[in-house]
């Protein structure tokens, strides 16, 4: 699940280009192959609401959602062939609730 904060702070790093994401409004990010790798809104510079991010072969590769830069709420990841790799819920950048990882099941600490 980690993976998800890894890409995020990856393609606001690298991905961005010499302007950066904008303070607030709808962004986009493609792979160099002209895919689309990252769509999302940005609110006061952090990522705020519905994101979705893609592999290179156009797959999807996550959705959730982000208030105020942080994780929060349902969230699932793909692999690049589209099967689901994992789902679940994040509070304040924490799993929580019940999850399904790699095919099992998993809780963690209420919502």
């Amino acid at each position: 699940m980690k993976r998800i904060l890894s890409l995020i702070s990856v393609i606001l790093v690298m991905g961005c280009g010499p302007e950066g994401p904008p303070d607030d409004g709808p962004y986009e990010i493609y792979h160099e192959n002209g895919q689309l790798m990252m769509k999302g809104t940005f609110k006061d510079g952090e990522l705020d609401g519905p994101y979705e991010f893609y592999h290179e072969n156009g797959q999807l590769d996550s959705k959730g959602t982000m208030k105020d830069g942080v994780l929060d709420g349902p969230v699932e990841s793909y692999y690049d062939n589209g099967e689901l790799s994992y789902k679940g819920t994040y509070k304040d950048d924490e799993e929580c609730g019940e999850w399904l990882e790699e095919g099992e099941t998993v809780t963690y600490d209420p919502c």
